[in-house]
């Protein structure tokens, strides 16, 4: 049976549905291209000011960490200079009370 007229014109209808819907994925996968395009930009520059920022960072975290540790292995020392402060300040405190004491004795 020889196609009718009006079965081509059902497949040319149905071709040029097929095909608008093409062209409208088509555009619409453009415009999500050009938006990946700007935020990988944003993103590239974003990292760039970042690196900026921080790039020093890990070396002064270093050094940070060193003075941690060398005031971590002088505090045992300065423990033991405080309590001999202290121990000053208690005698000093001591002889002072007592002085006055004798004083008022001797009135």
């Amino acid at each position: 049976m020889p196609p009718t007229p009006r079965m081509v014109w059902i497949v040319i209808g149905c071709n040029c549905l097929i095909a608008l819907g093409a062209l409208w994925l088509a555009w619409q996968l453009v415009k999500l291209r050009q938006i990946l395009r700007g935020v990988s930009r944003a993103l590239l520059n974003a990292e760039r000011s970042t690196h900026r920022v921080l790039g020093g960072a890990p070396e002064v975290i270093i050094i940070g960490q060193r003075g941690v540790a060398d005031l971590r292995s002088q505090l045992p020392k300065w423990n033991q200079q405080r309590r001999n402060v202290r121990l000053f300040l208690t005698l000093i405190s001591w002889i002072g009370w007592y002085g006055s004491r004798l004083r008022r004795r001797k009135r």
